[in-house]
């Protein structure tokens, strides 16, 4: 009885935190990323030897900290800046800082900026919808042949409630929390998804020893 009211409680915490992770995605979407979301990027030649730091610390004092800088060749004089957006009167202070610390005359019109719109989540998501239902797939069979005097409906729920349930709570704790999508999200929830198949299989030996005894 003790044992029923826990799992009922468990499954009453669950379905709160999803329904609250639906409504925050309906109501705020997804928090995304500064290279995942909504994004400028600027890319900056300087024709000159230069200190990567301090040419940083101008870019960071531009736009601030929420920035990202590289080098996109190997001689190491073209940068690309991501930022969330980049004014005018921002890019305007750029040039003339570079221009007063090494000389130049780089005007606005040097730099090729490019305004990009934010990776949606169902890309990230679609290269890993078919090996994951296929491999769900096989893995069901696997179990509903291993574990057949358990009954299939029952190896059935047991399989594909968990995998369905964990992966909405990791998406909802997402939405609700606002952890940024980045790279990490989908490897994460891959490992996740391992780790539920695991727990799953050690409940269905458990069940079939059970079941025998």
């Amino acid at each position: 009885m003790l044992k029923n009211k826990k799992m009922i409680s468990l499954l009453a915490i669950i379905l709160i935190i999803v329904v609250a992770g639906i409504i925050m995605l309906f109501v705020k979407g997804m928090n995304y990323s500064l290279l995942y979301g909504e994004n400028t990027t600027v890319e900056l030649y300087l024709s000159t030897d230069f200190n990567f730091s301090d040419v940083k610390n101008i870019i960071t004092e531009v736009f601030g900290n929420d920035t990202k800088i590289r080098n996109i060749n190997n001689l190491g004089y073209d940068m690309l800046i991501t930022t969330k957006s980049a004014q005018d009167d921002q890019l305007n202070n750029l040039v003339s800082k570079i221009n007063e610390k090494y000389n130049l005359e780089l005007s606005k019109e040097d730099l090729i900026v490019s305004n990009n719109a934010k990776i949606e989540a169902i890309d990230l998501i679609n290269p890993y919808i078919f090996p994951v239902c296929l491999s769900a797939l096989l893995i069901l069979v696997y179990f509903l042949v291993k574990y057949r005097k358990l009954g299939t409906v029952k190896v059935t729920l047991l399989t594909l409630v968990p995998i369905i349930v964990v992966q909405l709570l990791y998406l909802s704790i997402y939405a609700i929390v606002r952890l940024p999508i980045n790279q990490y999200t989908m490897p994460i929830s891959m490992f996740i998804y391992l780790i539920t198949i695991i727990v799953i299989s050690e409940k269905l030996e458990k069940e079939s020893i059970k079941e025998q005894n």
